[in-house]
């Protein structure tokens, strides 16, 4: 499967797009609509169709590997979900999931479910925070998941 327009907007709605480089909240050099990596670094400056490019980068490794992943058959707006949470904690985190596990069981209520522990970030002295912006985040992706609607 791959990504639809609905993943990239939800991926857009919460990764703000910075031209600019800046350190994310735990400290990764972030640039675009939050790419992270050893090419991101202090002063870079990016145009939007750079910006862009690393978005459809980072979403195409997403899908890759979640193509991997998921052992059974899911709707397009179930992947989409999945593609905005892994875009976000990486896909080795979804990989050892309990979220993955239900999906691939199609226990796909406690999959949903599961979105919504994945709302706090791990500071670099080690201490977990609760983050409204994930929060936020986290309900629209297992709201799109089990309806496959975006709003309410």
């Amino acid at each position: 499967m791959m990504a639809s327009p609905a993943a990239y907007a939800m991926i857009r709605r919460f990764e703000s797009l910075r031209l600019r480089s800046y350190l994310d909240i735990k400290g990764k050099w972030t640039i675009g609509y939050g790419h992270k990596g050893d090419d991101v670094g202090s002063g870079m400056i990016i145009g939007l169709a750079d910006a862009q490019r690393y978005l459809e980068e980072d979403a195409h490794f997403v899908e890759f590997q979640l193509n991997r992943m998921i052992l059974r058959p899911v709707d397009q707006w179930e992947f989409d979900a999945l593609i905005s949470l892994g875009f976000n904690i990486g896909t080795e985190a979804l990989r050892t999931s309990t979220l993955l596990k239900f999906l691939n069981f199609g226990e796909m209520k406690k999959a949903g479910e599961e979105f919504l522990k994945w709302n706090k970030v791990t500071l670099p002295n080690g201490k977990k925070v609760v983050v409204p912006g994930l929060t936020s985040r986290r309900y629209l992706e297992r709201q799109y998941f089990l309806t496959g609607k975006m709003d309410p």
